[in-house]
């Protein structure tokens, strides 16, 4: 088969994953029908992320990065079957994954491929940020409940009104809309495929600090 169709590409894409992804490919699937209905040959991702923001689904941004895989794929599966424009869907400098899926045009298995490659990127990020996490030997300091808390103590410091807010949005619902992450029972901060972001406690030790 040299071209993928479209729609039952998106019902394969929406099995197994969170209710709100399902609801974003649905979207970006609608828009990219619009598109072919209206004779657009324009299908790359700023077009699509544009019109998907304008209705509250995932931008361009979130598109393009690690989380918008199924996105860009069915982006691609559009594109290829319409005969009409796609960008390159991978970031500017091309990564091991990349070249990997270079002589793969079928999006189906791509996705497949990139997504199995993700969980490899996943884990080498966690072992990276625990290294420059034990690097840094900072202190956490719940405090006083009778007292003002510092909340926070690294070498000292207290953390700032702009630094606790930042810390707020770690974990906001706006960060998790818009990264496709969800938040488990122990804390995790996982993707829609289940990759874990942050692991066990983070979430309930933001909360902790800010409470």
């Amino acid at each position: 088969m040299t071209k993928t169709e479209p729609t039952a590409f998106l019902e394969e894409l929406c099995r197994n994953v969170h209710p709100r992804t399902e609801a974003s490919l649905r979207l970006i699937c609608a828009i990219c029908q619009e598109q072919k209905s209206r004779g657009s040959a324009d299908y790359s991702v700023a077009t699509i992320g544009r019109l998907s923001a304008e209705r509250g689904g995932p931008s361009a941004p979130a598109l393009r990065n690690k989380t918008g895989e199924k996105y860009r794929a069915l982006v691609a599966a559009f594109a290829e079957h319409a005969g009409g424009r796609k960008k390159k869907v991978s970031a500017a400098k091309a990564s091991a994954a990349e070249e990997l899926l270079e002589g793969i045009s079928d999006p189906v298995l791509r996705t497949r491929i990139n997504l199995l490659v993700a969980d490899l990127e996943s884990t080498r990020a966690q072992l990276l940020a625990a290294r420059h996490i034990a690097a840094q030997k900072a202190i956490l300091v719940l405090g006083d409940p009778a007292q003002e808390p510092p909340s926070v103590v690294g070498n000292g410091a207290e953390l700032t009104a702009q630094e606790r807010r930042a810390l707020a949005a770690s974990i906001s619902d706006k960060t998790m809309d818009h990264w496709a992450w969800k938040i488990d029972k122990i804390g995790r901060v996982l993707t829609d495929s289940g990759q874990v972001v942050f692991p066990a406690g983070f979430a309930s030790a933001i909360r902790k600090i800010l409470a």
